[in-house]
């Protein structure tokens, strides 16, 4: 015992003199060591790191030192004694994130397979936000790296997940959320069911940080007629009063497109008392600009409640956008803390881009929540998508049957000439019996048969077989 004691400590001035940060985290993934190079690095103390967890997701900035150590965890598979390299990352005072290369070690193999522990190797320099890594990385890796630098993006207290991507309609979208967090502008969120209106829209409200405690009161539009909405409106507005909160108050107008004609004369004319002191953020399904340019919607109204528009496109618009979506609700069944997935294996990824997703964003989250519970691991695949995601998918990737157009006189005339062939069946080729069965002239009936060049041998037409 003494021997192996001994040993330990000469392995831990080994590892302590050594220039480059060095951490070791345990099989349940907590940290039980590191270096001084590691804690200078990461200007903490090492009691405030040592026997804290860390799971396989792409964290914030600014967020509690637990969930910063997020950044610090290695890909699930190196857990399994799989030996890789990749890239940690550690937020800045500034609230950047600090990139750094490293190579991860499976420190050993226990009865079931799985390592000890695992060894991480830190480079001394930093990687530019634009670098590529110098060693191959799986897809899977790279989607886990470009998350988190669409996290770091969105701040600190941005918390939107429904404008992750980089679709032009989504980089638009959170730069207007920006705006409208930091002013008190009338907002509108554009978007299909399940895009995530209510979300960016309460993100709109509190986004800024300085709004926590401004009151917030959601108004389902589709079931308040006139009177109600303007007890409720009442209300509200006085409960501002005496809270006197420092921000005005804030009508969140769910679905407002399906306001009655009646509650939205309501409304306007409580829009246009000054007075009052209250911001809207409302949701719908179309712009109420365009609806009320078809006269579906009362005009001043519209233009009130849209002094911003923020549009949501549906998923199947910006379908580039599905793999870093999937990879961030993977990270996020991550983050519960249980069984840990590194990413989607790409044909799991192929299938998720062929499925048209009529429930957008709402459907693939629950998708992918469904896959990480079904996977074991490390990576979600073919097999743990839902049933009905496989077979949609199937379905879709076959191309459908060109529909063939119908020709009407063309039909008519095959459907005459087999009318012809029963009759001169039924009367051996008696051309007179032909146009009794047929109800017409006998003239009329030879020149038919001329025309479909059918009896012109006077010879009654070889029979059908019987069966």
């Amino acid at each position: 015992m003494a021997r192996t004691r001994s040993n330990i400590n000469a392995l831990s001035h080994l590892l302590g003199d050594c220039d480059l940060p060095i951490f070791v985290l345990d099989p349940q993934r907590r940290f039980v060591y590191g270096n001084a190079a590691c804690f200078a690095w990461l200007r903490i103390e090492p009691r405030s790191l040592v026997g804290k967890r860390c799971d396989y997701h792409s964290g914030r900035p600014g967020e509690p030192e637990p969930m910063s150590l997020n950044g610090l965890c290695p890909p699930p598979e190196v857990f399994l004694g799989r030996d890789c390299r990749g890239q940690i990352a550690w937020p800045r005072p500034d609230g950047i994130w600090e990139r750094r290369s490293a190579r991860f070690l499976s420190l050993g193999s226990a009865a079931d397979g799985k390592a000890c522990g695992v060894l991480v190797l830190v480079e001394a320099s930093e990687v530019s936000q634009t670098a590529k890594s110098p060693f191959p990385t799986a897809p899977g890796e790279e989607r886990h790296a470009a998350l988190r630098q669409v996290l770091s993006e969105l701040g600190e207290h941005f918390h939107v997940d429904q404008v992750i991507g980089q679709h032009p309609a989504i980089i638009r979208a959170r730069e207007i959320i920006r705006l409208a967090a930091q002013t008190d502008s009338r907002t509108l969120v554009i978007g299909p069911p399940g895009s995530g209106r209510e979300h960016v829209a309460r993100a709109v409200h509190f986004g800024g940080g300085q709004r926590d405690a401004a009151p917030l009161a959601p108004l389902a539009c589709h079931l308040l007629d006139a009177e109600l909405l303007n007890q409720t409106i009442a209300s509200f507005a006085a409960s501002c009063a005496e809270l006197q909160v420092e921000r005005p108050g804030t009508l969140l107008l769910l679905e407002a497109d399906q306001l009655s004609s009646d509650a939205q004369a309501a409304l306007a004319g409580v829009l246009s008392i000054g007075e009052l002191g209250l911001r809207t953020v409302a949701t719908a399904r179309h712009s109420l600009v365009d609806l009320a340019s078809k006269d579906r919607f009362r005009h001043d109204l519209a233009f009130a409640l849209s002094t911003l528009e923020i549009a949501l496109p549906p998923l199947s618009q910006r379908r580039d956008d599905i793999p870093l979506l999937a990879q961030y609700f993977l990270e996020r069944e991550n983050a519960i803390g249980g069984k840990q997935l590194s990413s989607f294996a790409e044909q799991a990824i192929e299938h998720l881009l062929q499925y048209a997703w009529p429930g957008n964003l709402d459907e693939l989250a629950a998708c992918v929540t469904t896959a990480c519970r079904q996977a074991p691991g490390p990576q979600v695949t073919l097999d743990d998508l839902p049933e009905s995601l496989q077979l949609a998918a199937q379905t879709a990737s076959r191309p459908r049957k060109k529909a063939e157009s119908i020709q009407l006189d063309l039909f008519l005339e095959e459907v005459e000439q087999e009318l012809f062939r029963r009759a001169l069946q039924r009367s051996k080729g008696n051309k007179a019996k032909v146009a009794r069965l047929l109800g017409i002239t006998r003239s009329r009936a030879v020149r038919r048969l001329q025309h479909f060049q059918m009896g012109s041998d006077d010879r009654p037409p070889t029979p059908d077989q019987p069966g």
